[in-house]
């Protein structure tokens, strides 16, 4: 009786000390004028920083799987948001107009940013934000709301004025931007992002500019060096 009960506890212990499987669970988030918000949130079953992802609008948060598959086995908390009217999400999506858009995706993804940080293990202190074209510059802007911000990917996406001040006035946010050329979608965006990179304080930000006129997540394929340099920066700055 005295083995087994030995035995009892030694496992007990060491069933508390193995950490949690990852997992993925998709979540409704209630906009503030109502309106019903698609997002999936992936954890990898133990404490550690968190990214919010927002997607090119040409695309939906399901275009973030590979991404989020690497960030999480590196123990990063996930966040990917339907935009509204995007994916699986209600609203009216561009019928209304991109300023509209955009105006109203700030509040959409402050709560995001808030849902993702309130889940249990993820550490505040270290937050990243991202996205491609618009989903880049909506969370450009939202990197200057919110604290606690320490990375920011910047795919395709001209930062607003707003952005760029934020950059150069917080040596703490490291940026990583990447743009082609001749992107015929958000004209002139490789320059945008060489002059808000060269701004920045930190001393890890830094741009990847080529050739083409691949705009967003297609420059993956285009450049096969793009995904697992941005990886390894978004590792990186997250984990320190």
């Amino acid at each position: 009786m005295k083995a087994t009960a030995i035995f009892g506890v030694a496992l007990v212990g060491l069933m508390l000390a193995m950490p949690v499987s990852a997992q993925s669970m998709d979540v409704d988030l209630k906009a503030a004028d109502g309106v019903t918000l698609k997002a999936t949130y992936s954890s990898p079953g133990r404490p550690g920083p968190g990214m919010l992802l927002i997607h090119q609008c040409n695309m939906d948060r399901k275009s973030w799987a590979g991404i989020t598959a690497e960030l999480v086995s590196a123990g990063i908390h996930v966040l990917t948001l339907d935009l509204r009217g995007f994916g699986d999400s209600g609203g009216e999506g561009m019928s209304g107009g991109f300023p509209t858009l955009l105006q109203k995706s700030a509040g959409d993804s402050d709560m995001a940013f808030e849902y993702l940080a309130a889940q249990s293990g993820v550490d505040r202190s270290r937050m990243g934000v991202g996205g491609a074209s618009c989903g880049g510059m909506i969370n450009g802007d939202l990197a200057a709301r919110k604290e606690g911000v320490q990375a920011l990917m910047l795919l395709s996406s001209p930062p607003s004025e707003t952005a760029v001040q934020n950059m150069a006035a917080k040596p703490g946010l490291a940026v990583f931007g990447a743009a082609t050329e001749d992107d015929p979608v958000t004209r002139g965006v490789a320059d945008a992002l060489r002059g808000a990179v060269a701004g920045s304080q930190h001393p890890n930000s830094t741009t990847k500019i080529y050739e083409g006129t691949e705009h967003g997540l297609p420059m993956f394929e285009k450049n096969p060096d793009l995904e697992p340099a941005l990886l390894a920066w978004l590792k990186n700055e997250l984990s320190n």
